[in-house]
């Protein structure tokens, strides 16, 4: 009887593990979807008559390029803006698919077009023994709360319209959590580094996490690259493959007092495409 009773324990203890990894991944899947751009045509040729145009297309999910719909209420903004006066261009997206867009240049320059979450909170507990999910604070939740978080998104991508423009897309738009690449991709080669920066609320981000990757590097949730920045916010990515490119900034705090009675951490997260020609 007791061998029957040490067997179950030790068979208890070898589950824990798998047990403990499961209540890891879970959250991951559920609220782990990242945003980013897709882009039809990074480098879109301009014509007098007809301007420039391209198409954009939201990723959403954890495989890069394609996975997941996102739905259009789930977006707080969506615009480009322009090179020569900054000005912000407002994009209706498409309802469709994957909320492909056409977006028309009417000049040459080096475009960004940025997208943004509606921000909120996700929370994760356990009650009468069931995991349950709530797109929502832990306020009220009766059960055990194994994760409560509070998120922001936001994603850029760079479009060269006319390929005399070489500039460095070094102005910061002014989102919570920023990629700013500090070097126009379009000039660069396999093998080079491009440098870029992350800002937190218009601040270098010191030792944030990085991971880039390029289309078909991986059908699954692999990044070809991974780094962080250093202390003035800056880290340089090694370009292993010519094509389309994305990077992905991931900051988790502690929640701030105002927030306790809400969540337990809070989850930044930005994304950058762009194209090595």
């Amino acid at each position: 009887m007791k061998d029957i009773t040490r067997g179950r324990r030790a068979l208890g203890f070898m589950f824990l593990p798998v047990i403990l990894a499961t209540l890891m991944i879970l959250p991951s899947r559920s609220i782990g979807h990242t945003m980013w751009l897709n882009v039809t045509d990074f480098y879109p040729e301009i014509h007098p008559k007809y301007s420039a145009s391209t198409k954009i297309y939201l990723g959403w999910g954890h495989r890069y390029p394609a996975d997941d719909f996102l739905s259009q209420e789930q977006l707080d903004e969506f615009y480009f803006v322009c090179p020569r006066c900054g000005k912000h261009h407002k994009l209706s997206p498409n309802p469709s698919g994957f909320l492909a867009t056409e977006v028309n240049f009417k000049e040459p320059g080096a475009y960004i077009v940025t997208a943004a979450l509606k921000p909120g909170f996700y929370t994760m507990y356990i009650e009468k023994g069931e995991m349950h999910h709530k797109m929502g604070p832990k306020k009220g939740v009766k059960g055990k709360v194994i994760l409560s978080l509070y998120y922001e998104q936001y994603a850029k991508t760079l479009i060269n319209v006319g390929a005399e423009d070489t500039s460095a897309y070094n102005k910061p738009v002014g989102h919570k959590i920023e990629i700013v690449p500090l070097k126009n991709p379009m000039i660069l080669s396999e093998g080079d580094f491009l440098p870029i920066q992350v800002l937190f609320e218009g601040k270098p981000a010191s030792f944030c996490k990085i991971y880039a990757t390029y289309m078909g590097f991986s059908t699954g949730e692999d990044f070809a690259y991974a780094t962080s920045t250093d202390s003035k916010g800056i880290a340089m990515i090694r370009i292993l493959h010519y094509g389309p490119w994305l990077i992905k900034a991931d900051m988790k705090l502690l929640a701030t007092k105002d927030l306790e009675d809400k969540c337990d951490e809070l989850h930044y997260t930005a994304t950058l495409t762009f194209e090595v020609p």
